[in-house]
């Protein structure tokens, strides 16, 4: 494995990997696609060395299936899902400072402008959030 990134070496992966393997025909004929020995094949199946990114695209591409890329496609976008909660949390803390600021503003200046529109932009943002939150619940 000269080289190569390996990936994730848990049950997961590496039981798709086995898959992906057996349904291509084999160890010897997923080792004769890759161009490696069987022996590494076998011991990526059976978790001696961890799955290559090159011999696991090389199967999926070749059985025109991605077990792999979609597992790891999923886990990216469960983080990207979690970034976007934590941008609203992080707006809705800015926003609520902003009120408090603009409501010290009203207390020493009698700026009721100000305050309305920071109370708006913190409804909002306090809005966005909970539907978002709401929508993972329901998922």
């Amino acid at each position: 494995m000269s080289g190569e990134i390996a990936v994730y070496q848990g049950p997961a992966v590496r039981a798709l990997f086995k898959q992906l393997v057996r349904d291509f025909g084999g160890v010897d004929a997923a080792a004769a696609l890759l161009g490696c020995a069987k022996g590494t094949i076998s011991r990526e199946v059976n978790g001696g060395l961890p799955v290559s990114i090159a011999h696991f695209c090389g199967l999926e591409d070749a059985l025109e299936r991605f077990p792999i890329t979609s597992m790891l496609a999923d886990r990216r976008a469960a983080r990207h899902v979690r970034q976007e909660v934590n941008d609203l949390v992080l707006r809705v803390v800015a926003e609520n400072g902003d009120v408090s600021n603009a409501a010290v503003s009203l207390l020493c200046a009698g700026d009721a402008e100000g305050v309305m529109k920071e109370l708006r932009e913190s409804i909002a943002a306090s809005q966005q959030l909970l539907a978002r939150l709401e929508d993972e619940a329901a998922a």
